[in-house]
């Protein structure tokens, strides 16, 4: 094989490789929503999107009007688990994400109940 055949074959080649990337950006959706409780808005809510069929987590937290934002997400099924201090935990278990697309899930969390844990006896 000459020379300028292998150089082509080479540039091609990575010209190929770098383009991967860039379809698969083209595949990518998201979630977003807002985290409430009874009085309003909850900040600093950590939001964990898992991808139910390779297991790729995501995570988020949200911001100081409750907002939250997950970008860039792979098109596929995902569950959400939401966390706050002083707030039960919510799983969603499943949310399509479709390609060039955002999902909207608004989360409610509830109060976690304060004091001791009862013993039982």
């Amino acid at each position: 094989m000459s020379a300028p055949l292998k150089y082509a074959l080479l540039i091609a080649v990575l010209l190929l490789l770098v383009s991967i990337p860039l379809a698969m950006q083209r595949e990518a959706g998201g979630i977003d929503g807002l985290i409430t409780n009874e009085t309003g808005p909850i900040s600093k809510a950590s939001v964990e999107a898992r991808n139910v069929m390779s297991g790729t987590v995501f995570r988020a937290e949200s911001d100081a009007t409750g907002h939250y934002r997950l970008k860039s997400l792979p098109q596929g099924r995902y569950s959400l688990w939401v966390k706050a201090p002083g707030h039960d935990s919510v799983w969603i278990r499943e949310l399509i994400v479709e390609h060039d697309r955002t999902t909207h899930q608004d989360i409610r969390v509830g109060k976690s109940p304060s004091g001791p844990l009862p013993t039982g006896e």
